[in-house]
């Protein structure tokens, strides 16, 4: 996967990641092996994204390298890897979490997302923060 910074007011649909994937200078991308200027167009995918009260599917590019044969995915930066809500949306329901543990707002504004996704953005969110703070106390006790 290479990620694509875009501001987050973006609004995100097949025709504006179709404008971002055109205006990508890809000679100057570079392949997680270290090398730029060996990518192109492999095919696309179909990814769902649960927006407002629907789910819209994107046309996602994958590109491949010529150097080492991997295939990256180009996501825009809204996106989270394996999850069909937006990082926005699950930057809303960690604030929710931490503030008030109320999700109905959540789920008011964007009825697609339902509790059994709050409650694995929540538990994804819980085991990280566990996870980072276990490796913080490990290191500080080294």
């Amino acid at each position: 996967m290479i990620t694509i910074t875009v501001p987050f007011d973006n609004p995100l649909n097949q025709k504006t990641y179709e404008n971002l994937i055109n205006t990508l200078q890809f000679h100057q991308l570079q392949c997680t092996c270290g090398h730029s200027g060996c990518l192109t167009i492999h095919g696309y995918y179909p990814r769902s994204l649960k927006e407002n009260d629907s789910e819209i599917t994107l046309s996602i590019c994958r590109v491949k390298c010529s150097h080492c044969g991997k295939t990256h995915a180009l996501l825009p930066s809204q996106l989270v890897p394996y999850s069909q809500v937006s990082l926005q949306e699950q930057a809303a329901i960690i604030s929710a979490y931490e503030d008030t543990g109320d999700f109905e707002q959540i789920m008011d504004r964007t009825p697609s997302i339902d509790e059994n996704l709050i409650a694995s953005i929540t538990k994804r969110y819980i085991t990280v923060s566990y996870t980072h703070l276990r490796a913080h106390e490990t290191l500080m006790n080294l």
